[in-house]
Parts: structure tokens; sequence; C-alpha cells
């Protein structure tokens, strides 16, 4: 089953993060829309100036906004960074990129405003080559226009940064906490859903992604908005199980080709091996502070056939599990 496609609609609560774009744009005297991929808003324009209000509403001119926007937000993601530039009226925007992992959902645009006289030379480029809309003949009021221009906030440079910095740092903020808990959420309805469980006991297994494994494993190689943090944190949570690759790629609802292929990249290593080093930390563990046989110990650990685990055990440490313990105990 493939994974729902992230979506800022969903990521967000609109009408919340509304009342977060009045409130930026009412301190940091910008004007503030938050656009999806394609480049289209899903929230009203906070503190849009009267400016671009007439602009937009001229339907070829609103088109060359919409392409901005769209241009921009994928500008931003190739550079890895808020892009500030010149939009298709000369005047300031800001896109900052909102990403989950490599996914590119949508872009905070802030702007509408002006650099001082002689500051925008070789610091700020224009984006598209259409001819401005307050250069056309053609355009009613054009005077008036012209007037509403001379009135958009002048800011420097230096001060747009700043805000693009803030910007970028909490919807990053905003958008990681939410698919943490996403993820959390399904983590907990597959293991309610599918009724699996455990074999070792509660005080025995290792908590999630600290205690009982070796210090380089004690934390998560994959951040919490990874696609492939559910199937990261069940592994380490239940060690006594023989889980299939199959099975940890619904849990993430991704299909089994994707998840192994997304899963070795992220985490540096395939499924299976991943796997298996986690048991051998953990066996190694019950080597050093307990007196259980090593066939016991595999057997916790989803092992069948012990000649199998010792051969694995061999593989990742160069010694078999005997000679593992008494290296320790000595």
């Amino acid at each position: 089953m493939a994974r729902q496609s992230p979506d800022l609609r969903t990521l967000l609560d609109i009408p919340q993060w509304e009342k977060v774009q009045d409130q930026l744009a009412l301190l940091t005297g910008t004007a503030i829309i938050t656009i999806d991929f394609k480049g289209t808003p899903i929230t009203k324009h906070s503190c849009r100036t009267e400016f671009c209000s007439i602009i937009r509403e001229n339907p070829i001119a609103r088109k060359r906004c919409y392409r901005c926007d769209a241009l921009a937000g994928l500008e931003a993601v190739r550079m890895g960074k808020p892009y500030i530039y010149l939009c298709h009226c000369g005047i300031v925007d800001v896109a900052v990129p909102v990403m989950v992992g490599e996914r590119y959902l949508g872009a905070v645009m802030f702007g509408q405003v002006r650099l001082p006289q002689g500051d925008s030379e070789g610091r700020v480029k224009r984006l598209v080559s259409e001819i401005s809309s307050i250069q056309e003949d053609s355009c009613s009021g054009r005077q008036d226009l012209m007037e509403l221009y001379q009135r958009l906030p002048v800011m420097e440079y230096e001060r747009i940064e700043q805000i693009a910095e803030l910007i970028a740092s909490m919807v990053d903020y905003i958008i990681q906490r939410h698919v943490r808990s996403r993820n959390e959420a399904e983590l907990y309805d597959w293991i309610l859903r599918t009724g699996v469980e455990s074999p070792i006991k509660v005080d025995e297994r290792v908590r999630p992604l600290t205690g009982g494994l070796e210090p380089s494993a004690q934390e998560s190689p994959v951040p919490q908005s990874s696609a492939v943090y559910p199937a990261v944190c069940y592994i380490h949570t239940h060690p006594g199980q023989s889980l299939s690759m199959n099975e940890m790629a619904d849990l993430c609802h991704l299909s089994p080709s994707y998840f192994s292929r997304l899963f070795h990249r992220e985490v540096g290593e395939s499924f299976t091996d991943y796997v298996n080093r986690q048991k051998i930390q953990l066996a190694k563990t019950q080597l050093r502070s307990t007196t259980k046989s090593i066939s016991q110990i595999s057997a916790e650990l989803g092992y069948v056939n012990t000649s199998h685990f010792i051969n694995l055990f061999k593989r990742y440490e160069g010694i078999t599990p005997s000679v593992y313990r008494q290296h320790r105990y000595k």
C-alpha cells in the first residue's frame, strides 16, 4: 500500500497558520502567502499591498504572479535555502521552501518590498523575463499604480535575509513536529491493526532507540520525519521478532521495492543488514551481562537456527559468541 503523499493542506492547520501569517506580516512589515508546489495559493494573503492587489486583479498579471511563485519555490529547493528575487513587477519577493525529506511541498512567500536606491544591483536578480505590468501602456490607472509602487515598503537586504531565516526555522519546526506525530500515530495504529507483539518480556526489550545497544547504535540513523522512521523504531522496540521487509514496508505505507531503496539510502545499509546488526548489538549486551546460553539468546532474538545466529555474529564481529563472552569476562 503506497503512503499518501504529504500535502501542505494536511500538514498545516490552515486557519491557524493564517493567524500566524497575519502576525508575522505585521511584525516584519511584509506581505505573506503560502503556496503549494504548483504555485497555487493555499492561504489568504496576509497584509497584501495595494499595489499587488491591483496587479493580481489583472488576469494576465495574476498568471505571471503565480508563475513567479512556482519558479521561485523550485529555485529555493535547488539552492537549498530561501530564494530572494525580483518578480515580474520588479519588487522584491522571497520563497521559503517547505520540505519533508527530499519532497518539495510548497513555499511560504513573503516580500512585496523595495530595496533602498542602488542596493539591488548584483544582489537580487529578476526571476522572469516578462514585461512588468506597470510598464504596460494599456494598463488602466497607470499613474495611480506608479504612485502605489512608490509607496511600497523599503527594506534593507540584510533585514530581508533575517526574516527569511526566521520564517524558514518556524516552518521547519512546525512541519517536522507534525510529521513526527503522524509517524508515531501510524506506528501504533499498525501495531494495533496487525496484533503483532514481541515475545520478549517488556522489561527485557530495548527501549526505542535507547538503552541496551552499543553507543554507536543509540541514536536513530534517520530523523523522525523520515518515511522509514516507523520501521526503524519498530526494529528497535521488537528485537525478538523475525521482521520481514514486506511487513515494515506496509507499516510505512510504502511498496516493498521503494521501501528497500529508501531504507538503504536513508539508513546507509540494507534493511536485512540493519536488522541483523541491531540484533547482534543486543546479543553482545546479553552475552556480557547475563548467563543465558547462546541458544537461548538466539531464540529470544528471533533466530530459529542457532548455527545461523553464530555465523551472523561472526560475520559482524569477527569472532563467535562464545569467544566474545570469554573475552569480555576476562
